[in-house]
């Protein structure tokens, strides 16, 4: 049986990705800052019913530590973890304006937790396990008012290929996809502020329009999937061109 960890499983990629893991018979659990937003994505999703949803603040040691005790205590072990929480950007502007707060309120949700999680995750898995981790087309390449999430999405892929070493020889496989603009809620809230905004993307992006958060599930589904065993330590980037220009 497949035990699979989603975080940040209530809207968005993550959401889409919980979608495909329960159609494929795994047993999922997610989690998400608030109760209301999983009350939501059931709404839309009746058929998610039987997921496992924990309110859970990444950033706080003592939330995930629960978290991972649940899983420990229910089900002894963990086979497939995708790291993808990730809240609105508290840092942006130029860096040297930026109050410092912020930058490490950055770090922190962007690297530190999922370094955390991945700690977790690690101990409770065996031969065969996956760990996807969701980056960004922002660390592979500079990000001008955005540099300490494109320094922690940086991090984040400097650990994927470490602890893709690492884990090899106990077959466990660790990859990460990077995204690059992608049509979520956090897209949707911009845009509804600034409608100009989705044009202005749209014409950076060689093939022209935003990835739908489906096609990033795409992708994660590909490398968790038996078609990706002999890749580890790998980026899939998914952004239509993006880091291409």
């Amino acid at each position: 049986m497949q035990i699979a960890l989603v975080t940040g499983g209530t809207k968005g990629i993550g959401l889409s990705v919980v979608r495909r893991l329960v159609a494929s018979g795994a047993t999922v659990v997610t989690c998400s800052r608030t109760k209301e937003s999983w009350q939501h994505a059931l709404q839309q999703y009746p058929e998610l019913d039987k997921v496992l949803h924990k309110t859970v603040d990444m950033t706080v040691q003592s939330d995930v530590d629960e978290l991972f005790y649940f899983i420990q205590q229910t089900f002894s072990k963990l086979t497939i973890a995708v790291n993808n929480a990730s809240p609105a950007i508290a840092s942006l502007g130029k860096f040297r304006d930026l109050p410092f707060s912020k930058a490490t309120q950055t770090l922190n949700s962007d690297f530190l937790a999922h370094a955390y999680s991945l700690q977790h995750e690690l101990k409770l898995m065996e031969k065969g396990s996956v760990i996807i981790n969701v980056s960004s087309v922002n660390g592979l390449r500079p990000t001008p008012n955005a540099a300490m999430y494109s320094a922690a999405k940086h991090a984040l892929e400097g650990m994927t290929r470490t602890l893709a070493l690492e884990s090899v020889a106990e077959g466990i496989r660790v990859n990460a996809v990077a995204p690059g603009v992608t049509w979520s809620p956090r897209w949707q809230e911009r845009v509804e502020a600034e409608p100009e905004l989705k044009v202005q993307v749209e014409q950076e992006v060689p093939m022209g329009r935003f990835a739908s958060c489906e096609e990033i599930a795409d992708a994660i589904e590909f490398l968790i999937s038996d078609k990706a065993k002999y890749i580890t330590g790998h980026t899939l980037v998914v952004d239509g061109g993006l880091s291409l220009a």
